[in-house]
């Protein structure tokens, strides 16, 4: 089994969002194949895609879900938790995206990896997998960005209980709301020197 709470499943989610953010319209493509979450960063960067800092407000919102063989209550309980859009801010700092690394791309989780990863003309698309306790989980993600925004489709895939298939299709959509409060810069910048750590 993958995940048993929607906190799990969050997981693969934020990983891919933390890819997403925006950069501007005319960078060059930047494809990847076979690629952990710090290579897709350094290609990012070696193409120039430029991040908008501030404040960004990120709704994450699970459209479907479908969980063979897991109990009827379990499954009401996660569409409840994750069928009503949550609203999540954080702020990107100046520095941060001036030079996004592995950590900045989701690099802390080493069970995933892009199969396959296309930014350009304000597309994206992809598929990453996962691998956790000995199941797989597949995300194929399609999306649109743009320098202060973006929104994403992922349709996650996976093996659950008694082996039988995972399915949940989760819309995510981003916004920059504006600065970051000095509070949030503060938060920011210690999450930066920890990372670093």
């Amino acid at each position: 089994m993958i995940a048993k709470t929607p906190s799990a499943l969050l997981g693969p989610v934020l990983l891919t969002l933390a890819v997403l953010l925006p950069g501007c319209k005319k960078e060059p493509a930047v494809v990847a194949k076979d690629a952990d979450a710090g290579e897709v960063a350094a290609k990012v960067a070696g193409a120039g895609v430029k991040f908008q800092p501030g404040a960004w407000s990120t709704q994450v919102k699970a459209i479907d879900i479908d969980m063979p063989g897991m109990p009827p209550e379990m499954v009401a309980g996660m569409k409840d938790a994750m069928g009503h859009a949550r609203a999540e801010r954080s702020c990107l700092t100046k520095e941060k995206a001036a030079r996004p690394d592995g950590d900045f791309f989701g690099q802390a989780d080493k069970s995933c990896r892009y199969k396959t990863f296309t930014m350009a003309d304000g597309k994206i698309d992809g598929v990453l997998n996962c691998g956790h306790n000995g199941s797989t989980q597949t995300i194929t993600l399609k999306g649109t960005y743009g320098s202060d925004h973006f929104t994403m489709d992922m349709d996650m895939t996976g093996s659950g209980p008694g082996g039988k298939q995972m399915r949940m299709h989760v819309a995510t959509q981003s916004n920059r709301v504006g600065e970051c409060t000095p509070q949030e810069k503060t938060q920011a910048d210690a999450d930066e020197k920890a990372a670093a750590i």
